[in-house]
This record gives C-alpha cells, sequence and structure tokens, in this order.
C-alpha cells in the first residue's frame, strides 16, 4: 500500500516537472518567434528604404534605378517614389535624358 503510493507521488512528481518544462519551452519559442517576425519587419523595413535611394538617387546607373523601382513595387511600395519610378520609366521610353528629372518636388 505505501509503495503504491510512493508510486503515484513519484509519477505525478515526474508529470508536473516534464509539464512545467514543456510550458518553459513553449514560452521560449514564442519568445524566439516574435523576434524573428520583429526582425523580418525590420529587414523589410530597411530593404524598401535602400530601394527608395536607389530610385531616389541621380548618381545611381538608370537600369539599377529601374530594377530598384521593379523590386520596391514588388514587395509592395507605393506613393511619391512609385511615381518616381513612373517617371523614369516614361523618361526610358521617351529617350530623354533621366538626370533631368527632378526628384526635390517629392516630400520624401
Amino acid at each position: 500500500m505505501v509503495d503504491n503510493i510512493i508510486t503515484a507521488g513519484a509519477v505525478a512528481t515526474a508529470v508536473v516537472t516534464v509539464a512545467a518544462f514543456m510550458i518553459k519551452v513553449y514560452k521560449f519559442i514564442r519568445s524566439w518567434e516574435r523576434w524573428v517576425e520583429e526582425k523580418d519587419a525590420h529587414d523589410k523595413d530597411n530593404y524598401m528604404s535602400i530601394q527608395q535611394l536607389k530610385i531616389m538617387s541621380p548618381f545611381m546607373p538608370l537600369s539599377e534605378r529601374i530594377r530598384a523601382g521593379e523590386r520596391y513595387i514588388a514587395c509592395g511600395g507605393n506613393g511619391e517614389v512609385k511615381c518616381i519610378y513612373n517617371e523614369l520609366i516614361d523618361t526610358f521610353a521617351q529617350g530623354e535624358d533621366f538626370n533631368s528629372i527632378d526628384v526635390s518636388e517629392y516630400d520624401i
């Protein structure tokens, strides 16, 4: 009888210990997932900012500015930078000088 009680207590202790360990592992995994999601958001923001800088810079080669615009739009970019990209495309289609596009009129 006493042996059964001791065995039941040992099993209960083991179950509680394993459950506590599993809860700690779960909490660690959730915090790690949040950290990764935050880093992904920062990475996307940095990527979009780099593409914006490439599009806006008159010192970048035209082909690079157009490729940056395509990547910017593919990632969901919009607004004034997209307008400048569209101007680049229009200017390219007309064969004009790309440095003639005045980006100072845009508030970016």
